[in-house]
């Protein structure tokens, strides 16, 4: 289970990397809380969180520490999945480093762990861990340099765009890909109890998106294998959180921002 371009995605290079450097991603910590929104498949109820620090690397990277923890109820009994991920993402889009070790209920489970270099129109990557190998796709973009393209996009008046997508996952052949849909919005955000977090993003521009991914294993009446939708804020910052997983929908919001300073002052 992976979330996708949460603040964290998350989380593009088919306009160039000049383009993904254009859009400042902010340091921040975030705690999203997460509850079911649609049941489904057995699952009867879910309650969790999101905690994430994006933060500089160093003045050519960024770096992402992000953990998902949700408890699942499921007829008759309970399941904790319990995600974590570390990864580094060069700011020029071309370099990413990744590591994913996921439980349930506490007994290890897929531990994914690699690095993927972009030289020309491919993407080289090489897996660490399950097994160590080696392989080959068409050029992809990167979650960070990604999330910052959406905002180019948006502020550029774009509605809708596709790319191709690596963001660590164990199957790179099965060929990733993600359509984008932005929609502008001048609405308020929704009422939420914590006033410190609605005066951090207070005057700062903000889309709707409803992201969709697709890959060899998609429905082949064209349903995606997984679909967002959140509202990203300009500096990179998500919020008012919809997964759409097919057999249930996992809804999350802020309940904790802390933007940190940038010591660097570049732009990721």
């Amino acid at each position: 289970m992976r979330l996708r371009h949460l603040a964290f995605c998350a989380l593009l290079s088919t306009l160039g990397v000049a383009c993904a450097e254009a859009a400042s991603l902010v340091p921040q910590e975030a705690v999203y809380d997460l509850t079911l929104d649609q049941p489904g498949s057995g699952v009867n109820g879910a309650e969790g969180r999101i905690a994430l620090q994006l933060k500089n690397d160093t003045c050519e990277a960024m770096s992402l520490d992000y953990r998902f923890v949700v408890r699942f109820q499921e007829d008759t009994e309970l399941t904790v999945t319990d995600q974590h991920t570390l990864s580094k993402e060069s700011r020029d889009g071309r370099r990413f480093e990744f590591e994913t070790r996921t439980t349930i209920d506490g007994a290890p489970q897929e531990a994914v762990k690699g690095k993927a270099v972009t030289e020309g129109e491919k993407t080289r990557i090489d897996y660490e861990l399950p097994v160590v190998r080696q392989t080959e796709i068409e050029k992809a973009a990167f979650p960070l340099n990604h999330t910052a393209e959406i905002i180019e996009q948006a502020k550029a008046g774009q509605r809708i765009f596709e790319t191709r997508l690596f963001d660590g996952d164990n199957e790179a052949e099965k060929d990733l890909t993600t359509t984008v849909i932005i929609a502008p919005t001048s609405a308020k955000p929704t009422e939420r109890t914590v006033d410190s977090i609605e005066k951090r993003l207070e005057g700062i521009r903000s889309w709707m998106i409803v992201e969709s991914y697709y890959n060899s294993d998609s429905d082949r009446d064209g349903l995606p294998i997984f679909e967002t939708r959140y509202r990203l804020y300009e500096n990179g910052v998500s919020d008012e959180l919809k997964m759409n997983f097919g057999a249930y929908t996992l809804k999350g919001r802020l309940s904790h921002l802390e933007l940190l300073p940038d010591e660097c002052g570049k732009r990721p």
